[in-house]
């Protein structure tokens, strides 16, 4: 492991906290609310306790506690408040979890308890949570509607840190659309505010976004100026998600200043910065996994001990029935009883092996993840490096075709009329390079090991969809941007834009709707 990650690594250790202990802490208080019957203190623990999931990626346990919170205080009005809040989680998890039409619901609910409680700030973050939504279905109109909304309920109350967000969220749809100027206004409002009240997160990445704005509108010193900000802030206070962020912003710049060197530098320190995050998250998300285990086994004691304990209560009310007989039919009442504690031992005999055995194949489901998480680090590990080499041959291809535009111009203005043996060495030139063509059929192997199928379907939608075509839905389905997608295919912007628009005819897409979003869609 090179020095420098291991550096990483090491800082890494010191600034996660342990999920786990959080956790236990939170069932802790859940159980001893059980006990004192307190429904909304056992709500608000499992709450903490989805949000710990949460922050582990862990979406569908998450859910899980969030519902459960949910059945707890929804028919409770002095708990609105509560409920409002856990509703508003529940719609980003449902969202998550791919149920659309639920999440919208979720925030519905909370937005209606916000407005018959006059909460002015709650009303705001819901309307924000709900435009985010739209943005992320690219139901553009919806999504200004309801962030406009948010932002005139924050200006009614002089909310400056939420005006602040909604800022950062209007930015973020005006970049979609690639209205560059008006993106930069508002992400440049809440850079402000975030350097004022102390928000480094949220400040590393409002200069990340206006460093973005920059380059995307090709004034990539400036660009630079602020990712190089970002990456200082970020060391600063050991935000190393948004670190790998910046070194992959930091590294596309370097890109589009034709800086090979420095391209190669930083994409490969955000990688490995990435691998090093996914590696803790991947342990922190393991031991989680395993308290939630122990938990469940815990659980199953628990009612083992309770099962065992009304049997017994039945075993000592039938003594003292078979007591009170008569002594004439003593005989046949113990031998009735032996032969009903005979069969009870067997089931109990039958239940605990049973047990045993689901406990030895939930130990061998975790042991098996724990491997499958092992490998598939290695294998991106690995396909992000084949990625990475796929890009750098783009660039080093895009050179030699700029190479021989020079020299065809150079041979055009020259006045000697022997061009036999310029073109002959730009022949060879060629020809020297045509071999690498073949690399698309590579890229397009490591392709489809990350997505799947994702050829076959498309193949399923058009079967007569052209190699340049999936070319194109390949650098679309790798969230590159119009510029960069136009660079790797040599070809100019309004180039691009017909092809898309002649993609989108090939794709039989309706009108209005989102080439980008589609092809995401696509497994």
């Amino acid at each position: 492991m090179p020095r420098a990650e291991e550096r990483i690594r090491e800082r890494l250790d010191h600034a996660i906290q342990p999920s786990d202990t959080a956790f236990l802490k939170q069932n802790a208080l859940y159980e001893q609310a059980i006990k004192v019957g307190k429904p909304a203190d056992q709500a608000i623990a499992l709450q903490k306790m989805g949000q710990i999931c949460f922050q582990l990626g862990l979406f569908a346990q998450a859910l899980n506690y969030h519902l459960q919170a949910e059945n707890l205080i929804q028919h409770d009005p002095k708990q609105d408040s509560l409920r409002a809040a856990n509703l508003n989680d529940l719609g980003l998890l449902l969202f998550l979890n791919n149920q659309t039409q639920d999440a919208q619901a979720a925030y519905h609910q909370a937005l209606n308890i916000y407005q018959r409680r006059k909460d002015q700030k709650g009303i705001a973050n819901t309307y924000g949570n709900m435009g985010h939504l739209q943005e992320k279905l690219a139901n553009y109109d919806s999504a200004f509607f309801y962030q406009d909304k948010a932002m005139s309920v924050f200006e009614s109350i002089n909310d400056l840190d939420g005006i602040a967000v909604i800022d950062e969220n209007l930015g973020s749809i005006y970049e979609d659309k690639e209205q560059f100027d008006a993106a930069f206004a508002h992400f440049s409002k809440a850079l402000a505010r975030f350097e004022v009240n102390g928000n480094g997160p949220m400040y590393i990445d409002a200069l990340n976004n206006v460093g973005d704005v920059y380059r995307k509108s090709r004034k990539y010193e400036q660009a630079l100026l602020y990712t190089r900000k970002a990456e200082k802030k970020a060391k600063e206070i050991k935000a190393y998600k948004q670190l790998s962020s910046t070194y992959r912003d930091i590294g596309k710049t370097y890109y589009y200043l034709k800086n090979p060197d420095s391209t190669f530098h930083y994409l490969e320190l955000a990688r490995n910065l990435y691998l090093t995050i996914y590696s803790e998250d991947a342990k922190n998300q393991a031991a989680l996994l395993k308290v939630l285990y122990d938990l469940e086994q815990k659980d199953a004691r628990i009612a083992e001990m309770g099962r065992e304990k009304k049997m017994a209560s039945i075993v000592y009310g039938s003594s003292i029935i078979v007591a009170f007989l008569l002594i004439v039919l003593a005989i046949v009442i113990i031998r009735n009883q032996r032969h009903h504690l005979k069969s009870e031992r067997k089931l109990r005999d039958k239940e605990s092996a049973l047990l045993k055995a689901k406990q030895s194949l939930m130990e061998a489901e975790l042991q098996n993840k724990k491997l499958e998480e092992a490998q598939l680090s290695k294998t991106l590990e690995t396909k992000a490096r084949e990625i990475t080499t796929h890009t750098l041959q783009a660039i080093e291809k895009n050179q030699l075709l700029e190479e021989m535009k020079n020299s065809l111009t150079a041979i055009i203005k020259s006045d000697s009329r022997s061009y036999k043996k310029e073109l002959k060495q730009l022949l060879n030139k060629i020809n020297q390079n045509f071999n690498k063509d073949v690399r698309w059929e590579d890229f397009r192997k490591v392709f489809e090991e990350i997505h799947q199928d994702f050829f076959d379907k498309l193949h399923h939608i058009n079967p007569a969809l052209s190699s340049s075509d999936l070319r194109l839905i390949s650098l679309i389905k790798m969230n590159l941007d119009a510029s960069e997608i136009a660079t790797l295919l040599g070809i100019s912007a309004d180039s691009l834009r017909v092809s898309r628009y002649r993609l989108r005819k090939k794709l039989g897409m309706e009108q209005g709707k989102s080439l980008t979003a589609f092809i995401q869609s696509i497994g």
